[in-house]
């Protein structure tokens, strides 16, 4: 890792002079590689890769259907769009419609639409330490740094308590009382927060936001754009609570395993009926483009075989077992599923993990992890192994 000052291209989310970048040469499933030396993959880059780098099914897919058509317009209809269709709203549970996007930004900025254009309201309830995408509408509602160098409509977002303080939402419902509620569209929460800290709400919080989308007419969008795909265990992170029933569903990233950008946000049926007489004032150029359906089918199809189920369940062992070692080292860290968070008060870079030879998220003075679902149990138990003699080291 160097930095680079003088590249023709930007480096994102920070300044230029500062960018530290990584040598990339070729990959395998696993491992980048660059200038001869490797990193493990143990973020699934930024949490899209969730069937690892090299797919042969998504990769297959892709390729095949390119020999059919590679491009479409969005008013086009055919059998692929139609079964890929089906086969996502099955895993709601039913009574959805797709929209698809290209990325979980433009999943959260048209759910913000649609949630304004239906209830006729402005006000978006959010959590102060989220992050939910980098366009407008999106980093309005978004809580942490990278919101804070842009002229945004703020005046259209409120900040809720962080449902760990606020275990009964006795306090959301108090804000929602005092901004009132008719002045309220909707609730956007990440189901579980990702590179904010791997924060898991409790059950009985969901339970509270049940009572407060009836009772006063509110919205649930839920940011599944890390969750979904079987990071957290489910399909959708949401399915590790009782009886959350969401409004609007965000996902992207591995729902193509991260080969083709392209995401879809689910609508539920009270929803999408208003739009059978009112204009559906959103579209995208690429929407609902056949790569990227074609791989959110082979995602569909690998996710379903029985291989996978039984691959994740042992990696969520290992995994399990890792942060309970830590735990027991008395460190501060989550987990759920293959998604975890570990605190380090600031005392590890990410030089100091690429110098060991893994690659992983380094945010707010912790590390996040989300390895490849389908990473080798043994890979996995050493990349962990080594990355555990890290962490003993920076914090002894």
């Amino acid at each position: 890792m160097k930095e680079n000052k003088n590249l023709p291209y930007f480096i994102t989310w920070t300044s230029q002079e500062k960018a530290q970048t990584l040598p990339l040469d070729k990959v395998d499933n696993d491992f980048f590689y660059g200038k001869g030396i490797k990193w493990l993959n143990l973020s699934s880059i930024s949490y899209q890769a969730s069937f690892g780098l090299k797919n042969t099914t998504i990769l297959k897919a892709i390729k095949s259907q390119m020999d059919e058509f590679s491009l479409a317009s969005p008013k086009h209809t055919y059998q692929l769009k139609e079964e890929v269709s089906k086969r996502l709203i099955s895993k709601t549970g039913s009574g959805f419609k797709c929209f698809f996007t290209l990325s979980g930004s433009e999943g959260i900025e048209n759910a913000l639409k649609i949630a304004r254009q239906f209830t006729k309201k402005k006000i978006i309830l959010s959590q102060k330490n989220s992050y939910h995408g980098s366009t407008m509408g999106a980093l309005a509602i978004t809580g942490d740094w990278r919101q804070e160098n842009h002229l945004l409509p703020r005046q259209w977002t409120k900040y809720f308590p962080a449902p760990a303080t606020d275990p009964s939402g006795e306090k959301l419902e108090a804000l929602i009382l005092k901004i009132g509620p008719d002045n309220i569209a909707g609730i956007c929460i990440e189901t579980i927060t990702g590179g904010n800290g791997v924060f898991i709400p409790p059950s009985s919080w969901y339970k509270a936001v049940a009572k407060i989308q009836k009772n006063y007419n509110i919205l649930l969008i839920l940011d599944e754009v890390v969750c979904a795909a079987h990071r957290t265990g489910p399909f959708f992170g949401f399915q590790n609570y009782k009886n959350v029933q969401p409004d609007l569903i965000v996902t992207a990233k591995a729902m193509t395993g991260g080969y083709f950008p392209q995401g879809v946000l689910f609508v539920s049926q009270k929803i999408s009926k208003y739009y059978d007489k009112s204009t559906l004032s959103c579209g995208l150029t690429n929407y609902g483009h056949p790569l990227g359906l074609a791989a959110m089918k082979a995602v569909l199809d690998l996710t379903e075989e029985e291989s996978f189920k039984k691959k994740v369940q042992k990696n969520v062992e290992i995994f399990t077992d890792f942060f309970n070692a830590l735990k027991l080292c008395e460190i501060d860290c989550r987990h759920i599923g293959l998604l975890g968070a570990i605190e380090m008060n600031n005392k590890i870079k990410l030089k100091d993990l690429l110098d060991s030879g893994i690659y992983a998220g380094i945010q707010n003075g912790r590390i996040i992890l989300a390895p490849n679902l389908l990473i080798p149990s043994k890979v996995l138990t050493k990349g962990l192994n080594d990355l555990g003699m890290v962490i003993h080291d920076k914090l002894t």
